[in-house]
């Protein structure tokens, strides 16, 4: 920051115009000092909540059993074992447009087996997260 000094020089005006110089000048500084402070504290603020804390979870899944699955048989299994079909088409809210839902993987609970692609890691890790953590998905 760069403050000008200018109007700290008493000139020949009189005592009223170089008061009001100091008192803006004084006025300035703490302005840039309340600002700099506020960006400093937001800066420290911000640091902090990107820091995420370290932590270890001991998830022991005794009788997982994993069952590696192509696409198609994957849709039948998820059929069979919900009663519900492997794809469906979801409506967009708005337009004529629609998207297509399609089962790319599941745990089942009761069974404690998780099917997915044999080389689908984002989507085995993700039923994997299921066998260890339980339900997280919001009820849609």
């Amino acid at each position: 920051m760069t403050f000008s000094c200018r109007r700290l020089i008493v000139t020949h005006l009189g005592p009223t115009r170089s008061i009001i110089g100091i008192k803006q000048f004084f006025q300035k500084v703490i302005k840039g000092l309340v600002l700099a402070g506020g960006l400093y504290l937001f800066g420290v603020s911000l640091a902090a909540c990107t820091q995420q804390g370290r932590y270890m979870e001991t998830h022991e899944i005794s009788s997982l059993k994993v069952v590696f699955v192509d696409a198609e048989s994957l849709k039948e299994l998820w059929e069979s074992k919900t009663g519900q079909p492997g794809a469906q088409f979801q409506p967009w809210l708005q337009g004529n447009l629609a998207s297509v839902k399609t089962v790319r993987g599941f745990y089942d609970f009761s069974t404690e087996t998780l099917y997915c692609p044999k080389w689908n890691y984002e989507v085995c890790g993700h039923e994997l997260h299921h066998a260890a953590l339980g339900h997280f998905h919001p009820n849609n």
